[in-house]
């Protein structure tokens, strides 16, 4: 009875590994239930920890801590389900020299030297179902190798591609105010159609790259220069103060304009459906104008409360995009750079 039920357990265990490893791979969207349960529960363990000794740079390793614990729960399972396939027969493993029955640790050992296609040959499989069983796992452990290292480069191809991203847009301005006064010449937004040219697609790639990789989400830089979802954030909040604040006749063409905000539409989306809650917040942060307003020669609309109703949940989506990636909606208007990399009156609004 005890052999039925190993062999049970370590077929259900291979299966379910496999299914996982290769969803998570290959599927188009979403991760697998078990790459999903261990990045959750490894992001709500450092998350914890920063929240309890205040300091945002424990998540700094949490990208690369996640894809790890991924690939050795991986490795594990498989592991363990092949080794309870040896125990289900006493003949299944046996010693090469004496033909004696392997005792759970050399079953053990002979289930993970096989998975790793680094056969030693001092134990050997002692049926003719298990020999072919055993070349068996001895090819899966090199798919299993190949498709975990597959699933590695384009995360990290990602996470260059993020960080340089963020740099793209955290060079226009270090916020929603100074992104749109360090492009005001004095009669309209125009510049900002050079600054705007290619982000659309860019960020739109980047949302796509978060279903089919969710592990993407939990990659945290620690500086706000490098850090994608705050400069989303500033990006996002820059284009509602276009929208609700400047004359049509003032902003960067629509052709510029809208294709960008539905890429930013489309990438909150890609979080709201797995990572983040809107309804968590508790109140939508306030919309700051008042560096706009103090510039000279810079006309403001008077938008009505509809309109800026409008917004809520978009802009409590925002919030909870960078709280959940432990910043404050505070530092959305913060200096990107520290003072002493700055040259002095260079730039207006840095």
């Amino acid at each position: 009875m005890d052999e039925l039920l190993y062999l049970i357990g370590g077929i259900l265990l291979v299966l379910v590994s496999s299914f996982d490893l290769i969803y998570t791979t290959f599927a188009p969207r979403g991760a697998g239930p078990i790459s999903g349960t261990v990045t959750a529960t490894v992001w709500n363990i450092l998350f914890s920890i920063c929240k309890l000794v205040n300091n945002r740079r424990v998540l700094g390793a949490s990208g690369i801590l996640i894809v790890l614990s991924i690939l050795v729960t991986w490795v594990m399972l498989l592991w363990a389900g092949n080794t309870l396939i040896f125990l289900s027969d006493k003949e299944a493993v046996v010693s090469s020299e004496t033909g004696l029955p392997a005792n759970v640790y050399e079953r053990i050992y002979f289930a993970g030297y096989n998975l790793s296609t680094m056969g030693n040959g001092d134990f050997k499989a002692g049926t003719n179902a298990f020999l072919i069983y055993t070349a068996f796992i001895s090819f899966s452990g090199l798919i299993a190798i190949t498709i975990a290292i597959s699933y590695m480069v384009p995360v990290l191809s990602a996470v260059t591609q993020r960080r340089a991203l963020s740099i793209r847009i955290a060079s226009i301005g270090h916020s929603p105010q100074a992104m749109l006064l360090n492009n005001w010449n004095g009669e309209d937004f125009k510049m900002l159609e050079t600054q705007f040219s290619n982000l659309a697609e860019t960020i739109a790639l980047q949302g796509q790259m978060h279903y089919a990789y969710p592990v993407l989400h939990y990659f945290h830089n620690n500086d706000k220069e490098t850090a994608l979802l705050p400069n989303l954030a500033i990006l996002d909040e820059a284009v509602s103060l276009l929208l609700l604040y400047i004359p049509e006749e003032q902003r960067p063409g629509a052709q510029y304009l809208f294709p960008l905000r539905m890429a930013l539409t489309s990438f909150l989306s890609s979080l709201t459906s797995t990572f983040i809650d809107p309804d968590d917040i508790d109140s939508v942060p306030p919309m700051k104008v008042d560096e706009l307003q103090e510039k000279q020669g810079l006309y403001l609309l008077d938008p009505d409360m509809n309109q800026i109703k409008q917004l809520n949940y978009r802009r409590k989506t925002l919030k909870a995009m960078i709280e959940n990636n432990g910043w404050y909606w505070d530092e959305i208007s913060a200096p990107v750079l520290e003072k002493n990399f700055y040259l002095p009156n260079a730039f207006a609004n840095e």
